[in-house]
């Protein structure tokens, strides 16, 4: 196993010789994506977004060879380009960087099609809350937090007390689970803190205001990674 999906990643490799396989996780095991082999090159986006997590994992199928390209390696051979070079690169960075958002998409989408997700059970790790469980059917699903001085605003389906004196990291309106075409989600409403699904950071400032949510157990912090606030939703 060269990573796993959820790694963190700062490294970038090519296939020097062996096959390497690329796979995403389902409910029932790992879906192979794509059998890579001489030449090809993995893990790039590793080298543009530092703070994304690796979005499927690598296992070599033989023995294999890889040379590997630190993101800071990287940078310092963008440096010595001359500045004529410069925009280019960053309008072919910007392209493959979009591109492979489509087929991340793409793929999280045959991920969960391939296994159909008809309920969620949402637990509090911390144990606020007894166990919740909604159809998907019965989607969208609201969560929002109050201050534990504060009685809660009525507005969600799911409200969380925050325990003083740590501040309030999930906000009144935080986030939802919605039931979209290609699977089902946690989307960020705008939160101050942001949310982490899975180890990806969804919401302001982020590239993203979105993550899937997979079969099998999920977790979920509600703010960043200081919160206290973390949920296990389990999609069957």
């Amino acid at each position: 196993m060269i990573f796993r999906e959820g790694d963190p990643g700062d490294n970038a490799y090519v296939i020097k010789s062996g096959r390497i396989e690329i796979l995403k996780h389902a409910e029932h095991g790992e879906v192979q994506l794509a059998v890579l082999e001489s030449g090809a090159v993995f893990g790039e986006m590793a080298l543009f977004d530092a703070d994304e997590v690796r979005s499927a994992s690598a296992r070599a199928l033989d023995d294999a060879v890889l040379d590997e390209l630190s993101a800071e390696d990287f940078q310092l051979l963008l440096a010595k380009c001359p500045g004529q070079l410069l925009p280019f690169l960053n309008t072919l960075v910007d392209r493959l960087r979009g591109l492979n958002r489509r087929i991340a998409a793409t793929e999280r989408a045959t991920v969960l099609l391939d296994a159909d997700i008809n309920n969620i059970t949402i637990e509090s790790m911390q144990d606020a809350f007894e166990p919740i469980t909604v159809e998907t059917a019965n989607l969208p699903f609201s969560i929002g937090g109050h201050p534990n001085t504060e009685p809660p605003k009525g507005h969600n389906d799911l409200e969380i007390a925050c325990a003083e004196p740590s501040p309030c990291q999930i906000s009144y309106e935080h986030c939802t689970i919605e039931h979209q075409e290609d699977g089902v989600y946690v989307v960020d409403a705008g939160s101050r803190f942001c949310t982490s699904v899975n180890g990806k950071y969804v919401g302001r400032a982020k590239i993203s205001y979105k993550a899937p949510l997979v079969p099998g157990e999920n977790t979920v912090i509600l703010g960043d990674h200081t919160s206290p606030y973390i949920l296990k939703i389990t999609c069957e």
